[in-house]
């Protein structure tokens, strides 16, 4: 069982971009391609001042598209980037927290904290251009 002083804590969440393009008609009735692509860095931020303490940095982007398939002219394209920072206790040193975040169930831990966070800003912004985003999966 993993020991709890080691443990990061999230200490922050933020959505650092989006953007997205939806110029198409809205009638209601025409059918949507939608295509989700992710990709999520993990790394160690080592501070630089004394007193700071080893964080653990989720990156998390989104890039959809969606095609119109009644008219393939129309299409919807959006971006997203967002960034979770968990802290870890002072005591634990840069080598051991270097080997947790090589192991996967460590990962994950940090991962599955951020990870329904990035993905529920991202579907309430679909949903504010037009997309009904309810059926894109809040966990990994």
């Amino acid at each position: 069982m993993e020991v709890i002083a080691s443990r990061a804590k999230l200490v922050s969440f933020r959505a650092l971009s989006f953007h997205g393009d939806n110029k198409g008609t809205a009638n209601g009735h025409d059918e949507w391609s939608f295509e989700l692509a992710q990709e999520i860095s993990i790394g160690l931020a080592v501070p630089t001042v004394e007193g700071g303490v080893l964080q653990g940095l989720v990156r998390i982007a989104f890039k959809a598209k969606a095609v119109n398939q009644n008219t393939s002219e129309a299409s919807a394209q959006f971006a997203a980037e967002y960034e979770a920072k968990f802290d870890y206790p002072k005591a634990i040193a840069e080598k051991d927290v270097s080997l947790l975040l090589e192991q996967e169930p460590n990962q994950y831990l940090l991962v599955a904290q951020a990870f329904p966070l990035a993905m529920t800003h991202f579907k309430r912004e679909l949903q504010s251009m037009g997309f009904d985003a309810r059926s894109l999966p809040l966990g990994l």
